[in-house]
């Protein structure tokens, strides 16, 4: 059974961190979920993430930790399942932020971050 996790996040200083780049630090962000092989990443409002993946991450919190820590403000949270096995998850969304999403992690690059991720 798959298991959903919900993270919300906030740059701590993006000019320090990012160089006043808001896009940077949300790239710096994506890669270092992208090394998580999530089953699905969704965006339903600014600053929050729902990951899925296929089964429960027990690395997850730490490596989020190692990571973003530094950078971030964040929460993460691992979506409670009812006994019928569906999650305890729901959304007023804004489908344009979703499509959005799905646009920079198809175009995204992990390349020249200046900023090191430690592996998975």
């Amino acid at each position: 059974m798959s298991r959903k996790y919900h993270l919300s996040y906030d740059a701590i200083d993006v000019k320090k961190d990012f160089g006043d780049s808001y896009d940077e630090a949300k790239r710096y962000l994506l890669c270092v979920l992208g090394n998580t092989g999530y089953l699905k990443i969704s965006s339903y409002c600014e600053s929050t993430l729902v990951l899925e993946y296929d089964q429960m991450q027990s690395k997850l919190f730490h490596y989020l930790k190692t990571n973003l820590a530094k950078y971030f403000h964040y929460s993460v949270s691992l979506v409670a399942i009812s006994e019928s096995g569906t999650g305890f998850i729901n959304h007023s969304q804004n489908v344009h932020l979703n499509l959005r999403l799905k646009l920079e992690l198809k175009n995204i690059s992990c390349d020249n971050l200046k900023k090191e991720i430690t592996n998975y």
